[in-house]
């Protein structure tokens, strides 16, 4: 007897397994909701990052198409997987992590994009050699450590919302309170919306913002879509646009530390996706995990692109959507896929006006701090050694946005940790973790993960 297709309600109840099929009338809109619900998060980095490196509209475009294309590689690699060989093969959605945004705009600023993607490149095949031995020292990255982290990359981005916000470092408006008051109507529409809605509406709330918001800078003459009407229906993303990869030891190291930080993120994804969804994470199909994050970012680096990590905001869709099956992600991977080659819809993003990502981006990065000061509410802080970790960790990651110039006298190597947050939190919060607590840390090398309650939950 031929052997139908389960509806997503049987699913929902009966055979709700990872591995689960549905057919494709019902498999598309759940792949499309999870795409709307990191879109926001995912075009933001190329705009933010082309914005900053001052890139024309059609460079920025190009940009944005090949973010989407390798997300939706990346999410295949890691849903779909490789065989036996490469992928977690959990319901999880790849983009770049805003932990990356900081140290590449100083990257890229220093060297050109060039170097950006050499440096990823690089940092790629280094976690993807490391992935093996990661999960031995994973008592490293304890909660102290990741919350601590996690603060200080949502507060050092804040910066970067706020000049958004005045119209964009270098605009002729900057600072006018016409583009202060479109990003507060863009803040205040997100925040309207998350009070009063509820379920998938809620979870797409930064991007009605980003909508709503634009819809409104169009009647005050503040939007272009000339690089839309410039656009083209159809192009082929170009491996190596914007030129053959540079290497620089210290882009190299940055990165490698940055991508080791990600993989840290992405593990806490992994282990409560499989709790969701009934399906262990073993310490080899987290080994194959972290060898997939780190080909995905080789791709990214090939690519035009970033590196990317297992997205947390879907994890909280999944749990909503009480549907399990990894082929939905499968199906949003390849719509990330599709729409990266129609560079007239990555085009629509580049005519978002500064001020309405900042007013969407301030949340963004604002959540993103709120959730490592949640992860550090776990951490037991009656021990004096937890809050000397926290206190330094988070004062010496501020000490390059407040005080720009403290270290400029340094090595260019030691400035360059030094002034990117994340990088002189991540690891200033690691050595006191091991200076303090190597004993618990090194007393077995059995793997273990502590996943922080906002995964979990």
């Amino acid at each position: 007897m031929r052997k139908r297709t389960l509806t997503s309600n049987e699913i929902k109840t009966e055979n709700n397994h990872v591995d689960s099929k549905l057919p494709f009338r019902e498999l598309f809109p759940l792949g499309m909701q999870h795409v709307l619900a990191m879109y926001a998060g995912a075009v933001a980095v190329p705009l933010i990052i082309g914005n900053a490196l001052g890139l024309t509209a059609q460079q920025v475009t190009f940009l944005i198409a090949a973010d989407l294309f390798t997300c939706g590689l990346a999410t295949l690699l890691q849903s779909f997987g490789i065989g036996n060989v490469l992928g977690v093969k959990l319901p999880v959605i790849l983009a770049c992590s805003f932990i990356a945004v900081s140290p590449m705009i100083s990257i890229g600023k220093e060297y050109g994009l060039p170097t950006i993607y050499g440096s990823v490149i690089v940092a790629g095949f280094m976690l993807a050699l490391l992935a093996p031995v990661f999960g031995k020292v994973i008592r490293i990255f304890s909660p102290v450590v990741t919350g601590s982290l996690i603060t200080v990359v949502g507060l050092s981005l804040t910066s970067v919302a706020f000049n958004s916000a005045a119209g964009g470092i270098g605009s002729k408006t900057f600072g006018d309170p016409k583009n202060l008051g479109l990003a507060a109507f863009t803040l205040v529409i997100i925040l309207i919306i998350n009070k009063y809605c509820k379920g998938f509406i809620q979870a797409i709330a930064v991007l009605i913002g980003l909508i709503v918001g634009t819809i409104a800078a169009s009647f005050m003459g503040m939007v272009n879509f000339s690089a839309v009407s410039d656009a083209s229906w159809l192009h082929i993303v170009t491996p190596f646009y914007f030129g053959a990869p540079v290497f620089k030891l210290d882009a190299i190291i940055t990165m490698t530390i940055v991508s080791l930080i990600t993989a840290v993120e992405a593990l806490g994804v992994f282990i409560a996706v499989g709790d969701i969804v009934e399906k262990p994470t073993s310490t080899k199909s987290l080994v194959k995990g972290i060898q997939g994050e780190g080909v995905a970012q080789i791709l990214g680096g090939i690519f035009n692109s970033f590196p990317y990590s297992t997205f947390s905001q879907n994890v909280g869709l999944l749990v909503l959507s009480k549907v399990r099956t990894r082929f939905v992600c499968v199906c949003a991977g390849a719509i990330l896929v599709t729409l990266g080659l129609i560079p007239k819809f990555a085009a629509l993003a580049t005519t978002i006006p500064a001020p309405v990502l900042g007013g969407a981006t301030l949340v963004m990065f604002g959540m993103v701090a709120v959730t490592g000061m949640r992860i550090l509410s776990t951490v037991d802080m009656s021990k004096s050694s937890n809050l000397l970790i926290i206190a330094t960790s988070v004062a010496l990651g501020m000490g390059g946005s407040i005080a720009p110039t403290a270290f400029s006298q340094l090595p260019h190597f030691i400035k360059m940790i030094l002034e990117e947050g994340p990088i002189a939190a991540a690891m200033s919060a690691i050595i006191l973790n091991i200076f303090f607590n190597w004993k618990e840390i090194f007393s077995t090398l059995k793997p273990i993960v502590e996943i922080p309650d906002e995964l979990a939950s």
